[in-house]
């Protein structure tokens, strides 16, 4: 079989990665390429490619009208002749010519996508059931179900839950607060403080937009000494790392699914999401993590309070030791990556 995954850019967002790992199973059993649309990527990620990949640039330019690139990608196209072309742009359909209609399938990787070209698609596949029944709520469309998946033997677990002086929390994600709600977790810290509760430590690992906001907000609060941006971080870094930390939150607004949530499981760390539908379907609405009501800075404080107080417990481990063997069996790459092939 010859799958050609089609993407508009390919840079540090959760579905360039998840593709980087499905593209290297995917090639144990398949032909696999890539073509990047836009003249917009990471060399680092694409570094992380299995060298057995063809990856392809038509090197447009965002939102550009000229339609020589387009043409490019169609000529492209047609050489290779691939079996099937797997997008990761609900608005990747429209550039493609009519003959390769037959052959497009789409992953929806969000909820909220714009939904007016999936029906110029012959599958749709949702990375979770919130996004599926997003997809059928606005476009009467039924999507196939694929859930998202991580390499779950690359990432190093934790072993010990003895607390040292510090509390050390982890959010890895893109600084963009209004979607990923790190604000939410630094009004959190300052009421902890405010309650007396002095050690501990928030990192942050991302870039974004917000960047400038987070970091005058942490100065205003005076939590320079609690909080550190560590910058953007690439996965062997994450993998190698979430281990050091005794909690990792995810104070998202929305999310279709949630990736570092997975991370965090898989690496033994107990993990507090605020409790949207894309999370808590991870976390199975509490039975393999904790949750938050969203946007609330006072009841996310109380739950870290109550996670600190009771981490050293037997259930606190037990519900860690199970949602490390929840990801291993029903979330690893293989599996998502099987998938994919078996329904093509």
């Amino acid at each position: 079989m010859k799958i050609t995954h089609l993407i508009f850019s390919f840079n540090t967002g959760g579905a360039e990665t998840m593709l980087v790992d499905i593209v290297n199973e995917q090639i144990l059993k398949a032909d696999v390429s890539i073509i990047i649309i836009n003249n917009n990527y990471n060399q680092a990620l694409l570094n992380k490619i299995d060298k057995r990949i063809k990856v392809f640039f038509t090197n447009r330019s965002e939102r550009s009208k000229n339609p020589l690139p387009i043409i490019k990608l169609n000529i492209l196209l047609f050489k290779l002749n691939s079996d099937v072309l797997h997008c990761h742009n609900h608005n990747i359909a429209p550039l493609l010519f009519y003959n390769f209609r037959k052959k497009m399938n789409l992953t929806v990787h969000d909820v909220n996508v714009e939904t007016k070209y999936f029906k110029l698609y012959n599958k749709l596949f949702a990375i979770s059931k919130i996004v599926k029944s997003d997809i059928y709520k606005n476009s009467n469309m039924n999507a196939i179900l694929v859930y998202n998946g991580i390499c779950t033997k690359l990432v190093q677990q934790k072993t010990n839950f003895n607390i040292g002086k510090s509390f050390k929390i982890i959010i890895v994600s893109r600084l963009r607060h209004e979607k990923k709600g790190q604000h939410i977790a630094i009004e959190a810290l300052k009421s902890l403080k405010k309650k007396g509760i002095t050690n501990i430590k928030l990192d942050l690992i991302g870039e974004g937009p917000s960047e400038l906001y987070l970091k005058k907000l942490v100065e205003e609060n005076g939590l320079n000494n609690d909080i550190n941006f560590i910058g953007l971080k690439d996965k062997n870094y994450i993998y190698n790392h979430l281990k050091d930390y005794e909690l990792l939150i995810q104070p998202s607004f929305y999310e279709g699914f949630g990736l570092t949530v997975l991370e965090g499981m898989v690496a033994k760390v107990p993990v507090l999401v605020s409790n949207i539908d894309g999370p808590m379907e991870i976390i199975d609405y509490g039975e393999y993590g904790y949750s938050f009501e969203v946007g609330n800075a006072e009841n996310l404080a109380d739950q870290i309070k109550n996670i600190q107080l009771n981490y050293t417990q037997q259930e606190f481990k037990k519900k860690v030791q199970d949602a490390y063997q929840i990801v291993k069996l029903d979330f690893d790459i293989s599996k998502t990556a099987s998938e994919y092939l078996r329904l093509y």
